[in-house]
């Protein structure tokens, strides 16, 4: 029954950031990094069950357990500005949803899935060598990185449904 209430409410998020987005703001850098951060870790371990092709000692099939820990060790920090960017997404009919402890787990419910769908075996060894390689910056540098590659990817029409993200802003 939960997990069926969970599935609902998710998929009235979807519904409700899907029809809104024409309307509603772009994430901020630091929103769209903070959900990116709050999102790593189930994203990496989808990749690793979507890579099966990959070796089994490839970085993504058994990422360290160091890596996974600051990993999930940065979610926590980033769940205030994560739940800021929830709120911006559903726009004031979803404050309540937004601000509640189920926010996260509901966002994770329904992007995760979308993120996964847009890994095709065939990008599994190029991702496997990008996160090796990212792997020893903070969790929050490495949100920053998808954020980037996010943005850089905005203008691609070929590719699914993807976060609001604000355009990359100019150098400074």
């Amino acid at each position: 029954m939960f997990k069926r209430s969970i599935l609902a409410v998710a998929l009235a998020l979807s519904s409700a950031a899907q029809a809104q987005q024409a309307a509603r703001p772009c994430l901020t850098e630091a929103e769209g990094e903070a959900l990116f951060q709050v999102m790593l870790p189930d994203v990496i371990r989808e990749m690793g069950r979507i890579c099966t092709a990959l070796p089994p000692r490839s970085f993504l099939r058994q990422p360290g357990a160091a890596f996974m820990a600051r990993l999930d060790a940065g979610v926590g920090p980033a769940m205030p500005a994560a739940q800021g960017g929830i709120r911006k997404l559903l726009g004031p009919q979803g404050a309540a949803i937004a601000d509640s402890q189920f926010a996260i787990p509901m966002a994770r419910a329904v992007f995760v899935p979308l993120a996964a769908q847009e890994i095709k075996p065939a990008d599994c060894p190029g991702l496997d060598k990008i996160v090796s390689n990212l792997a020893p910056l903070p969790p929050r540098n490495l949100a920053a990185v998808f954020v980037a590659l996010a943005q850089l990817g905005q203008n691609d029409e070929k590719r699914g449904p993807r976060l609001p993200i604000c355009p990359m802003g100019r150098p400074r």
